[in-house]
């Protein structure tokens, strides 16, 4: 079997949202979205619960911020980029940075899958 890497920008969402199910994946601060972080049109995670939240880089590869309702739940009501005044600011040149090159480093690996 042959797989072929599609980025999240194409990738359909395949977590039952009643909003996207099905489709891919542009807006994240919906109100009524469902999705969860690890959807397959989700973007690179990192999941951190000592912030109560998640970030991840999304399809124009920015840093978007997202509120944890409870564990696995999101409140994309809220999500928001980290930008200039967001207290995530000064570590989101870093976050980005590491978030790149996991994404950079794990494609030799989608490839062989």
């Amino acid at each position: 079997m042959h797989r072929t890497y599609r980025n999240a920008r194409v990738r359909a969402c395949d977590c039952r949202c009643p909003i996207h199910h099905g489709q891919p994946r542009s807006i994240y601060n919906n109100p009524d979205c469902h999705c969860l972080a690890a959807c397959a049109s989700h973007p690179m995670t990192l999941l951190a619960p000592q912030i109560n939240g998640a970030m991840f880089l999304d399809a124009a590869d920015a840093l978007w911020y997202v509120p944890s309702l409870e564990p696995g739940h999101w409140d994309w009501r809220y999500a928001t980029p980290v930008d200039v005044g967001h207290p995530l600011f000064p570590a989101s040149t870093l976050i980005t940075g590491l978030l790149r090159e996991t994404h950079a480093a794990l494609l030799p690996v989608l490839y062989r899958l």
